[in-house]
């Protein structure tokens, strides 16, 4: 009789767990990539979503353990370093962020999807005061904050669409996980 050998996993299915393991870090890229995408010119807009904030949050509240601190903090230093800021700002604001979604992550992840949104309008709230606050303290001056209070207005109004998208991602790409 032929002796069985253990289940082991086929090369393909071994990468298919990498890359559900990788996705939500790999999303959050693009997110920072896709904000420096000039689509004040298609729309007519100056302002641009702050979409790594999307991503972070989606991630944060659906699946906590495929998108970890320190992929947040990379994707705040990768977006540090593409807009030439001061470098740790948003990485400082996305990992506090994230560590306040986290605590309170229990009341929306089984919630309806208005109660989500409403999440998302307090968590940008809270990550544009933060950036407001350390910007003011770091030059030294009352920096006015209206621009932060647009640009996180249009932050909230955009996240349905991004919702969307990042769910049908995670039941298409992520089912198995």
């Amino acid at each position: 009789m032929a002796k069985l050998e253990p289940y082991s996993p086929t090369p393909a299915a071994r990468a298919g767990r990498i890359v559900m393991t990788i996705m939500p870090f790999a999303m959050g890229l693009a997110c920072v990539l896709l904000a420096f995408v000039p689509l004040g010119r298609i729309v007519g807009s100056p302002l641009t979503p702050a979409f790594p904030l999307m991503a972070i949050y989606y991630w944060a509240i659906v699946k906590p353990e495929m998108f970890p601190p320190f992929a947040v903090f990379a994707v705040g230093l990768m977006f540090d370093l593409i807009s030439g800021g001061a470098i740790g700002l948003w990485a400082f604001v996305y990992v506090v962020t994230y560590a306040v979604v986290i605590s309170q992550r229990m009341l929306l992840v089984n919630a309806p999807f208005s109660a989500f949104w409403i999440g998302f309008l307090v968590t940008a709230a809270f990550a544009g005061v933060l950036a407001w606050a350390i910007v003011s303290v770091i030059h030294g001056i009352f920096v006015p904050p209206g621009s932060v209070i647009r640009h996180m207005a249009v932050t909230v109004a955009v996240f349905p669409v991004f919702a969307m998208l990042f769910g049908r991602i995670q039941t298409r790409v992520l089912q198995g996980s």
